[in-house]
């Protein structure tokens, strides 16, 4: 089952499947789940980082991630076909988003741009380190949205691209 998951302000596309696999934007992510309290409260481990999850509760719902609170929402492929956003439910869309507070070194392409999956989209500087941000699909640049030079914060969106057929 797919989901569109909405942390906050940021999305991001995941994919449940009945093994226990999951999919994040299209990458594996290894994962461990122990419910404490049963529907309310979990720990979780996602690549080896240990977090503390508890929920909240509200509308819209607010949850607890370690120290923490933050909105998140979650819509199943089916309920986003019935509202006619087949784009997300298919993952054609893929945003690359600034993963920590820094300053954008370099944009490594241009809107219209074919890229293949990791190519090296951008480079953030962050803490007096270069890290490269990479194409999470093989896709089309659709639209890049920071400039070289600029400072972004955490989660702030660089790039668009839309899936492209090999």
């Amino acid at each position: 089952m797919r989901y569109e998951v909405r942390v906050g302000a940021r999305t991001v596309h995941v994919e449940a499947s009945p093994d226990g696999r999951l999919l994040v934007e299209g990458r594996v992510v290894a994962h461990e789940v122990r419910e404490i309290v049963p529907a309310r409260h979990w720990s979780v481990i996602v690549e080896g980082s240990s977090h503390e999850i508890a929920l909240l509760g509200g509308d819209p719902p607010r949850m607890r991630v370690d120290d923490t609170e933050v909105v998140v929402t979650a819509v199943d492929e089916r309920t986003l076909a019935a509202r006619g956003d087949r784009a997300s439910v298919g993952g054609a869309r893929h945003e690359v988003r600034a993963p920590m507070p820094g300053l954008l070194k370099a944009v490594h392409v241009a809107e219209g741009d074919v890229v293949e999956r990791n190519a090296a989209l951008a480079t953030l500087e962050a803490m007096k380190m270069e890290n490269e941000l990479r194409a999470p699909a093989r896709g089309k640049v659709q639209r890049i949205a920071a400039r070289a030079g600029a400072k972004v914060e955490s989660g702030a969106l660089i790039a668009v691209l839309v899936d492209e057929p090999a």
